[in-house]
C-alpha cells in the first residue's frame, strides 16, 4: 500500500483541499506557511494522535512554548485553527483528515481510506479560552474517498462540512455499508489501520500495531 492521496477538511490554516502524494515528498516554504501543520495531519493519521506515539509539532519542544505565552497544539486547536490564541473557527467546527491509500502494483489487498474525524467547541469559562474536543471518530473505508465525501451542497449552492455524526449515513448512501467500517478507540483504529495496509481484512495484534505506528512517527522527518 501507499499514500496516494491526503484530505484535509478544517485543519489549521489549510484550506479544504486534497493534495497528491508522489514517492518522495518534501514540504518547503517559510515560517507560518503550513509545513508542520500539514506533516502533523498525517502522523495524526498514522498515530491517532496516541499520546505515547506522537506528540504534535516534534520539530520544537511544545513544552518550552508555554512559558512563551504560545498554545500547545491539540486536535481540537488544529480544528478550530488556532494561531497563538487566535481561532480561524470560534464557532466551533469539525474536522476531517483522510488518507487514500491503494495497493502498489503487484500488491494484493484492497485500495481503502482511513478517516479521522474531530468535532470541536471553544470553553470560555476561564480567563482564556481553550479548545475542547466534543467528538472523536475513526473510519476504515474500503473505498478511495474523495474531498467531495466530507462536504455537502445547500440550496444556494454552497458547500458546507459534513456534520460528523452524519458522515456514517452520508457514505451508506454511495456505498455499500459493509464497507464503512467505525472504531471507537485509537487502539481499535490503529490495529485495523496496520492490518489493511499489509492487505489483511482483519486487524493486527495491538503490540503489532502500536509497533509500527511508533516506527512510521520516528521515520518522518521535521526539522
Amino acid at each position: 500500500m501507499f499514500l496516494k492521496k491526503f484530505i484535509y477538511v478544517n485543519w489549521g490554516n489549510i484550506p479544504a483541499t486534497e493534495f497528491e502524494f508522489g514517492p518522495i515528498n518534501l514540504l518547503s516554504g517559510g515560517n507560518g506557511s503550513g509545513k508542520t501543520t500539514a506533516a502533523d495531519a498525517i502522523q495524526t493519521i498514522m498515530t491517532a494522535a496516541h499520546d505515547t506515539l506522537f506528540h504534535y509539532n516534534p520539530g520544537q519542544d511544545e513544552a518550552t512554548q508555554r512559558g512563551r505565552g504560545k498554545n500547545v497544539r491539540t486536535l481540537a486547536s488544529y480544528v478550530l485553527g488556532c494561531d497563538d490564541g487566535s481561532y480561524a473557527r470560534p464557532g466551533g467546527a469539525v474536522g476531517y483528515l483522510a488518507a487514500v491509500f491503494p495497493p502498489t502494483q503487484g500488491e494484493s489487498g484492497d485500495p481503502f481510506t482511513a478517516i479521522i474525524g474531530v468535532s470541536a467547541s471553544i470553553d470560555r469559562a476561564g480567563s482564556t479560552p481553550v479548545a475542547r474536543q466534543n467528538d472523536l471518530q475513526f473510519y476504515i473505508v474500503t473505498e478511495q474517498l474523495t474531498l467531495s465525501d466530507f462536504l455537502k451542497e445547500d440550496k444556494q449552492g454552497q458547500r458546507n462540512v459534513l456534520e460528523l455524526g452524519k458522515l456514517a449515513g452520508h457514505l451508506k448512501g454511495r456505498m455499500d455499508a459493509a464497507a464503512i467500517e467505525k472504531y471507537d478507540t485509537k487502539k481499535q483504529y490503529l490495529r485495523r489501520l496496520y492490518g489493511a495496509l499489509r492487505g489483511r481484512h482483519d486487524a493486527v495484534s495491538e503490540r503489532e500495531a502500536m509497533n509500527a505506528a511508533r516506527t512510521f512517527s520516528r521515520f518522518m522527518a521535521y526539522k
